[in-house]
């Protein structure tokens, strides 16, 4: 049986020397894991997965253990200029990983996506990605239902807090306007420590 689903991809890497497991995240099922088997031979017509797409998977539900293989994957969005920008590329990886790692305990599959969707399009589009990670992190708590308003924001360091404001409270700067990156920097680990001492969400493995 084939199910069809579009699908952000948050992770990806080998399996194996014939496979790669991706992990995805469709506003239907939620975030699991599939293999796409790796041509031996490529054409023209051969699609390769990358992190941060969106795709359009025809998946097989054939039971064949636990595992989903890809049947046919059809790019619908590549967001090549996260790739092409070292911060970016290291601030959308930490933000796929946490998610990666939580996102089958999370809620509502369909709010979740549009979510991480207008995450993904803000690192590709937006010159400031430790601003879009901060935020990213912080609406992905709101929405999830964790108190990071009524709890994270008031225990803030004094020196922190007007930053907060400043940051969270406005639109991402375009690229030629100055930001104070060690204040968002602190924050975001600031807001790191609060989730790993405050809730049941698991850090990604770079993190402490």
């Amino acid at each position: 049986m084939i199910e069809t689903h579009k699908a952000l991809v948050l992770s990806l890497e080998a399996s194996g020397e014939s496979f790669l497991k991706l992990t995805v995240l469709s506003p239907e099922s939620g975030a699991f894991y599939c293999l796409k088997r790796i041509a031996k031979k490529k054409s023209s017509t051969t699609v390769t997965p990358d992190l941060f797409d969106t795709a359009e998977i025809d998946l097989d539900t054939t039971k064949q253990g636990s595992a989903l293989f890809v049947r046919s994957y059809r790019t619908l969005i590549r967001r090549s200029e996260i790739g092409q920008n070292y911060h970016k590329l290291l601030a959308a990886s930490e933000f796929s990983a946490l998610l990666a790692r939580n996102s089958p305990q999370m809620g509502d599959y369909a709010n979740l996506y549009h979510r991480v969707e207008r995450s993904l399009d803000a690192f590709c589009e937006r010159a400031h990605p430790t601003i879009v990670l901060l935020k990213s992190l912080y609406l992905l708590l709101k929405d999830e239902g964790y108190p990071v308003r009524e709890s994270w924001w008031p225990n803030l360091p004094n020196s922190l807090r007007e930053a907060a404001k400043n940051i969270l409270n406005q639109p991402t700067p375009d690229a030629k306007a100055a930001i104070a990156t060690d204040d968002c920097q602190q924050l975001t680990e600031n807001l790191y420590l609060w989730l790993q001492r405050e809730t049941d969400l698991i850090l990604p493995k770079s993190k402490p």
